[in-house]
Order: structure tokens, then sequence, then C-alpha cells
């Protein structure tokens, strides 16, 4: 059973403060590049494996991302200078041809199913700052593919907070559990090889849920819909919820039975981006890709 701790407390008062400290954590970081860089070895560039099933989406906000013109580059294991390096040598495009032949040359799109580090350093040291007060808190991460949220968890609370991710594809599963394992996180950090939607006690068991790029691009729209009304169903009042994208864009060519606005409360956060990046306005558009949001007492849905 883990603590009932201070992440619903701070987002009950609404007092969510930036502490000025944008460096604060440089070990921290130097373990995840260092982790993200293992993981390179084992993976190919787009950081795709033939097990996946990727589902391209028809509707909704992904749905002009397609195979022929869509490249997945894992932001946590690449970050811009080293996407910059991939181009450089030739292993990585920004373009296409639109009509082979010709100067009409198009962008790519690039998309990733993991957080940055930059990312999940903002997530935990100013979203749901993990300080010694959360120990016990638990984190459960909706589809941890490559690992990267449970790893910042542990990196970022110096192992006092325990994290969960939950999985589906055995073979990210089993590349997890070999980063767990060498790097000593075995007494906090945990991953789950299941569909979410079996695991209803881990996830109302949360008092943080991560929730990146999910099901869009992995389930068909009614194994979407499942997903986001057994996460209605299983969700705890008063746990917070981190998303990128926002839940309301995610969700929006989905037929719910509920609305976004009714589950969840979004807790304006703007203002600790902009303290958060200052002048760097690559980290700003990053960073403010997250949304943070509480689940809802019964008594407070409308």
């Amino acid at each position: 059973m883990f603590a009932d701790t201070d992440v619903r407390k701070l987002l009950d008062s609404g007092n969510i403060e930036f502490d000025g400290r944008s460096e604060p954590t440089s070990e921290c970081d130097v373990l995840l590049r260092k982790i993200a860089v293992d993981i390179r070895s084992e993976l190919p560039t787009t950081a795709l494996l033939p097990s996946e099933t990727v589902c391209w989406p028809q509707s909704g906000l992904d749905s002009d991302c397609s195979r022929d013109t869509t490249v997945h580059v894992d932001a946590f294991l690449y970050d811009d200078d080293d996407v910059d390096e991939l181009v450089n040598q030739g292993a990585l495009s920004r373009e296409y041809c639109a009509k082979c032949g010709c100067r009409e040359i198009m962008p790519l799109t690039f998309i990733s199913h993991s957080l940055s580090i930059d990312q999940l350093r903002f997530a935990f040291t100013v979203l749901v700052p993990l300080s010694e007060h959360m120990k016990g808190t638990l984190i459960v991460d909706v589809g941890s593919r490559l690992g990267a949220v449970l790893y910042a968890v542990y990196s970022y609370s110096s192992g006092l907070v325990n994290a969960i991710g939950i999985e589906m594809n055995e073979d990210f599963c089993k590349l997890q559990k070999r980063v767990i394992e060498n790097n000593g996180m075995e007494a906090n950090v945990k991953v789950i090889n299941d569909d979410v939607r079996k695991q209803a006690k881990v996830v109302s068991a949360a008092d943080v849920i991560v929730l990146h790029n999910v099901f869009s691009f992995f389930l068909p729209l009614a194994d979407q819909t499942e997903c986001w009304e057994f996460l209605r169903k299983s969700t705890r009042p008063g746990t917070a919820v981190i998303s990128n994208p926002a839940i309301e864009a995610i969700t929006e060519h989905l037929i719910l039975s509920f609305s976004i606005s009714d589950w969840l409360e979004k807790i304006e956060t703007g203002y600790l981006v902009a303290q958060y990046a200052g002048v760097n306005q690559d980290l700003f558009n990053d960073c403010v890709k997250l949304t943070l949001y509480k689940v809802k007492h019964r008594d407070e849905a409308r």
C-alpha cells in the first residue's frame, strides 16, 4: 500500500511555485543520458520494433501522420543536437520529395513516443516536484515503452518514489527490466507487461499518472474509447495526471460517455513554463506541451 502523500495537497492548494532552479539536477540528467545512450545500441535509429503494431490514426489530432511521411525519432534517446548529427551523417532526413524528380520538397513529420530529458526534468522538478516529502508516492506510466519516465522518477527522487510502468509490448518490457536491474532500481521501480485495462488495482493506487502519446498510434478507435472509459472509472479523486498532448485534444474525435471537464480539472501551469524556460524558446516549446490535471471528486463534477 503506497502512501497518500503531498501530491493531492499540492494540487488542492493550487499553489504550485517554481523555485528558480532550471538546472538543479545535473547528476540526474547524466544518469538519464547514460541510460539513453545504452538503449540506443539495442534499437534501430527509429526505436521501433518489428513486434510493434502501429495503427496510423485516420481521425483526430494525429490524423496528419502517415506511414510514408512520418518518422519516429525518440526524444529520450536523441535530443536536438543528436538529431542534427544523424542528419549530417545521412542516417536521418528532414525532408521528402513530394513528386519524385522535382524540387517540391516537403518536411517530414517527426513524432516521439517518449518524453525528452528536458520534459522529464520539468515534470518531476516543477510540475510534480519529487522532493523527500513525496517518499512513498506511486507514479504510474501508461505505455512505458523504453522506460524513460520510470528512470526519471527514480533519478529525480533519489529512489524515494515508487514507479510502475504498464506496457503491452513484451520486448520493450524486457528492455526496461534490464535497465532497471543494471542500474539498481529494483526496489522502487517495476514494469508490468499487460494491457492497462487489466490493471485497475495499479491505476487506482496511483498518486500521479503519466500519459504520453498513449493509445492513438497503437489501438483502433473502439479500444481507445475503452481505455479512456477505464481511466475515468479507475482513477482516484485527487490523483495528478500529466499528459502530452492535452487530453482534450487527443480525445476530441472519440465518443465518450463523459466530458473531460467533468473528470479532470486542468491546472494552469503556463507561468511555470515561462519562468522555467526563461529566454530558451526551444525549452519553452517542449515543456508547454505538458498539461497537468487533477482528478475531480464526484461532487465537483457538473
